[in-house]
């Protein structure tokens, strides 16, 4: 019997994934991004910042082409329309990283070690959205299979659900530290200013890792 990711061959969903884990692979590179900002390693920060650049660049490519890929009269298990939305919400989340880093190369950005402290922990809060996300993903071809239907729908619901929750959780945390930057005594403003945009970036990342989620749950066919 043939499956419905057969019957789709080399389909976009394919380039889907590939497309995803080209996005995580520069998510993850925020850790040492932010270690060489801590470790103040000017030459690391660069080259973890140029390989940033590079990857979110590859994603952008494999995004083209499966652009290209629906401009195409294929046959689809879901409406165009939705995966063209969880592609370019999954794309945001590189695109939110490129920035992060663009900012940390702009100047010394070290920051007092109590709050660089919080601010490396904001870090892991968003890159566990992100892996979950990335989760959430690799369940695709269980879905084709099951045509987004079924007890496979049912535990990629759930998952979504626990993601949308981080993220509400992660929204708070960036509120939080937002607000004790702006009480930070001796904090110059333009320094502040940068770290706010990369606050709000990183929390873009995050919220995009969330709508990526929802726009798979809104392919799902649950009774």
């Amino acid at each position: 019997m043939i499956g419905i990711s057969e019957l789709f061959g080399e389909s976009p969903f394919v380039k889907l994934k590939e497309h995803g884990e080209k996005v995580h692979e520069c998510a993850r590179l925020l850790r040492p991004l932010f270690d060489a900002l801590e470790q103040a390693d000017q030459k690391a920060l660069l080259e973890v910042a140029d390989r940033i650049f590079a990857l979110e660049t590859e994603a952008d490519e494999i995004r083209n082409q499966l652009h290209e890929r629906l401009a195409l009269k294929v046959l689809l298990p879901m409406r165009r329309d939705d995966l063209f939305r969880i592609l370019e919400y999954q794309d945001a989340i590189a695109d939110r990283v490129e920035d992060v880093a663009a900012i940390l190369t702009v100047r010394d950005m070290r920051l007092p070690e109590s709050l660089m402290k919080e601010i490396r922990e904001y870090v892991e809060q968003v890159l566990r959205n992100c892996e979950l996300a990335s989760g959430i993903m690799s369940k695709l071809d269980l879905l084709l299979e099951s045509a987004f239907s079924g007890r496979d729908a049912l535990m990629v619901s759930k998952l979504i659900t626990e993601l949308s929750q981080r993220e509400d959780q992660a929204k708070a945390r960036k509120i939080e530290l937002s607000r004790k930057l702006g009480a930070a005594e001796g904090l110059a403003p333009d320094l502040l200013i940068l770290w706010l945009h990369v606050l709000n970036y990183l929390g873009e990342v995050s919220k995009s890792a969330d709508r990526t989620g929802h726009g798979i749950r809104m392919t799902l066919q649950i009774k």
